[in-house]
C-alpha cells in the first residue's frame, strides 16, 4: 500500500506501457497518419491542397486524434475491464492520488505519442517528390501536438466517468465528430465544442471574424479537460470501486 505520488505514477506509467493495446494504439496511429499524409501529398492536386509537407500533416490530425482518444481511454477503462481496479486501490487507496497519478502517466506517454503523430506524417509528406517545408507553420504542428495530448486527456476523464471502455469511446467519437457537424448549422456555440476550440489551435490563416483565436480556442480546449477531470475525481471519490 502507497501514498507517494512518485511511486504511484511509475507504476501506472509501467501499467500503461506495457499494456498491449497502448504500443498497438500508437504504433497504428502513427503508421496510420503517415500514410495518410503522404496521401495528401502526392494526390494534393486533385485534393485541393499545397506543396507544404506542413499543411499535409496538418490534414491527418483529425484522424489522428482517434488514436490519442483512444490511449487516453485504455489509461482507465482497462481496470474495469476485469475489475483490477478493486486490486488497485487495495494498493493505493488514496483516490485523488491515484486519479492524479493516472493523468500523469497518460500525459508523460501521450507527449512522446503526439510528437511522433505529427513528425512521422511530416517526414512522410517531406519525402514525397515535390514537397518543401514551410517554417511559418511550425507553431500549428505544436499547437497540433498539443491538441492531441488535451483531447486524449478528456478521453481519460469520460472514461473515468463511464467506466467502460465502447462506452467512453462512443461517447467520445461522438463529441468529436458527429456533434460538431450537426451543431454547426444551428448554433455558433458549436465552435466552443472540444474538437472545433482545438482546431484553432493548428488551423492555418487568420481566424474568421467572429471565431476563437488560437489562444482563445486553446484555452476553451483546456477547460473540457480540466472540468470532465473535476469532475470525474469528485465522482471517484464518492462512489464504490
Amino acid at each position: 500500500m502507497t501514498n507517494d505520488l512518485w511511486n504511484t505514477i511509475a507504476a501506472e506509467l509501467l501499467k500503461l506501457r506495457t499494456l498491449p493495446a497502448t504500443l498497438i494504439t500508437v504504433a497504428a496511429t502513427v503508421l496510420g497518419t503517415t500514410v495518410l499524409a503522404i496521401a495528401f501529398a502526392a494526390g494534393r492536386e486533385h485534393l485541393g491542397g499545397s506543396a507544404s509537407a506542413a499543411e499535409a500533416a496538418l490534414r491527418v490530425v483529425e484522424y489522428g486524434q482517434i488514436g490519442h482518444i483512444l490511449l487516453g481511454i485504455l489509461t482507465v477503462a482497462t481496470e474495469y475491464a476485469g475489475s483490477q481496479i478493486r486490486t488497485t486501490l487495495a494498493a493505493v487507496p488514496g483516490r485523488t492520488l491515484l486519479m492524479t497519478a493516472k493523468a500523469a502517466a497518460y500525459v508523460v506517454t501521450a507527449l512522446p505519442a503526439a510528437s511522433l503523430t505529427i513528425a512521422a506524417p511530416l517526414v512522410g509528406a517531406l519525402l514525397t517528390p515535390g514537397m518543401r517545408w514551410s517554417g511559418e507553420h511550425t507553431g500549428a504542428l505544436f499547437g497540433a501536438g498539443s491538441y492531441l495530448v488535451l483531447i486524449g486527456l478528456l478521453g481519460y476523464a469520460v472514461a473515468a466517468l463511464i467506466r467502460n471502455l465502447i462506452a467512453a469511446l462512443v461517447t467520445m467519437l461522438s463529441l468529436v465528430l458527429v456533434v460538431p457537424p450537426l451543431l454547426a448549422g444551428v448554433t455558433s456555440l458549436a465552435g466552443y465544442l472540444p474538437s472545433q476550440a482545438g482546431m484553432r489551435m493548428y488551423t492555418i490563416g487568420p481566424a474568421p471574424l467572429e471565431g476563437l483565436t488560437s489562444a482563445q480556442g486553446a484555452a476553451v480546449l483546456t477547460a473540457w479537460p480540466a472540468l470532465a477531470l473535476a469532475i470525474a475525481v469528485a465522482s471517484f471519490v464518492k462512489r464504490d470501486a
